[in-house]
Order: structure tokens, then sequence, then C-alpha cells
């Protein structure tokens, strides 16, 4: 007992009673009572919450909630509105590069200062149930911008923390620059290249005739990718080579 007062504070404790306590000020307020409470104790909490003022407190609450019908189309737009918010909230992590396990530290603020923030989930039902559409709309926006365009063409393997190939593909077209396609190879040779971007020109109605510039490291298979894979299908396409990597070859040199 005595190790768990010392270890405890107003936020600790006020944690262990959702939605009753609220802190301000380092101060600990019944959320149905509106008066501070001490929080030192937790005997003196408990006894607060058993009170028959806080318990008719609480009744009353409730059952004016209980009492406020909402209209199948109130009813709706709230559920789109809590739907807006968690796109909007996996699309600003995704663009700041911001692993959506990192939204599980910040329920407590989301639900404190936003609007609907309670309605915001845990990162595996948000990987589950929300990150596919998100994706599907963000995919469905590349191919509107690219779609039947001229593009220019980059292509670059890495691998990755698991030691898996991986071909990031990016389209160029006037100001516009974005990465279009990520995909795993089990074998990375100028033939799987090939096969990749030949798909992904497909997925976008990009006839084989558009594409002028194709850009990459001068690694030998994507020479070759160039010269026996996609030259016979696309004749225009020029290969140039990526100027960040020469100088990256000459700095490791010297």
């Amino acid at each position: 007992m005595s190790k768990r007062q010392k270890t405890a504070s107003v936020h600790t404790r006020c944690n262990e009673y959702e939605d009753v306590f609220r802190v301000d000020d380092n101060i600990l307020f019944c959320n149905y009572c509106n008066i501070s409470v001490d929080w030192k104790r937790k005997s003196t909490v408990d006894n607060h919450c058993k009170s028959q003022k806080h318990i008719s407190n609480v009744k009353s609450q409730e059952e004016k909630s209980n009492t406020q019908q909402l209209t199948l189309s109130s009813t709706q737009a709230a559920a789109e509105s809590k739907k807006q918010l968690i796109e909007d909230l996996i699309e600003a992590f995704a663009v700041a590069d911001i692993p959506l396990e990192k939204v599980n530290s910040l329920l407590p603020f989301f639900k404190k200062h936003v609007k609907n923030g309670g309605s915001i989930p845990q990162a595996p039902t948000l990987r589950q149930n929300y990150l596919p559409s998100v994706f599907d709309k963000h995919f469905q926006s590349l191919k509107l911008l690219f779609d039947s365009k001229p593009v220019a063409i980059i292509m670059d393997e890495t691998t990755d923390d698991c030691a898996r190939s991986v071909v990031n593909t990016l389209f160029c077209y006037r100001n516009e620059t974005k990465l279009v396609s990520v995909d795993f190879l089990e074998r990375v040779n100028n033939t799987t290249m090939g096969q990749v971007l030949t798909t992904i020109l497909t997925h976008f109605n990009i006839s084989f005739n558009l594409p002028r510039l194709f850009l990459s490291d001068l690694a030998v298979y994507m020479k070759k990718c160039h010269r026996d894979v996609l030259s016979p299908l696309m004749p225009q396409l020029i290969h140039t080579p990526c100027c960040a990597h020469i100088l990256n070859l000459i700095g490791y040199d010297f």
C-alpha cells in the first residue's frame, strides 16, 4: 500500500476512474458532481464514488443522455464525421511518416482535446478497418493524376529491415513526382524489373508509347532491363542514370 501511495499522482489516480474525474491545475474534479476530491488516498476517492449524491448525479446525467434522440440523418452525419476524423488522422500520420502504433499513446490527448476524439480506435483497428480505404482513395487519386500521361519513370531497388528486396517506382509529370508502387520481389533481375514496370503502366492506363524517360542507377541488370525488356516495347524510352547515384559512387571511391 505504501509503495502505491508513493508512485500515485493526480493523473494516475484520474486514469483509475475512466470518465469519472478530470484534472485541472493538479486538482482532481468529479465530472458528475463538479467538486474537488482528495486524490492522495484511494479510499477517499472510492467513498466519493459510493456517496449517494454522486450516484444520484451519475444516474441523472445518464437518464438525460438516454432521452436525447437523434434522427437517422443526424446519426449518419455523426458516423460520417467520426469516420472522416479517423481517415484524416491516418493520412496525417502517413504524410508525417509516423507509425500508427503511436496513436495508442495519444488516445487520452485526443479524447480530451479533440472533438469526437473518443471515437478514435487503437492502431490494430486503424490498420484493419480504416487503412485499406485510405490507401484505396490515395491510389485512385494517383491514377487520376497520371492516367494516360507521358510520365517519366524512376525505379530503384533496396532492401528492408527483413532483408527483402523492395522496388520503388515513381512517376513524374510536369511538377508532380509521386511514389506510385512499392513491390517486394523474391528475385531482382532485368526480367523481374521489366515485368514490374509494365504491370504498373497497365494499372495506370499508360500506353507503352507515352513514357519518354527512364531513370535508374547504373546496375548492370537495370541497363539490361532497359536494353532487352523495355526498349522492344518502348523504343522511344531514353535511359538516364541517376545523378545522385553517380555522386554517391564518386564520394564512396574518394
